[in-house]
């Protein structure tokens, strides 16, 4: 399966688990209102980035993380 910022976050974590770990604090408000559920089944990597509003700084630092990780395998 090839991913990319438009994969949904599960299928991501599921090819990817590590990326859970590095990803987490960015989307801590997700996991804090225990809306991960809507994180891992609806949105996607740049969803999620847009919907939270990231600093364009953090954004940038997660999307290298991807891609690095994805283009690794």
């Amino acid at each position: 399966m090839k991913l990319n910022l438009e994969s949904k976050i599960s299928d991501i974590y599921k090819h990817y688990p590590q990326l859970e770990e590095k990803f987490k604090p960015y989307f801590k408000y997700f996991y804090e209102e225990k809306l991960d559920s809507i994180l891992f089944r609806k949105l996607s990597l740049i969803g999620a980035l847009k919907l939270l509003n990231i600093p364009e700084e953090d954004r940038e630092k997660i999307i290298q993380e991807f891609y690095k990780t994805v283009n690794k395998h």
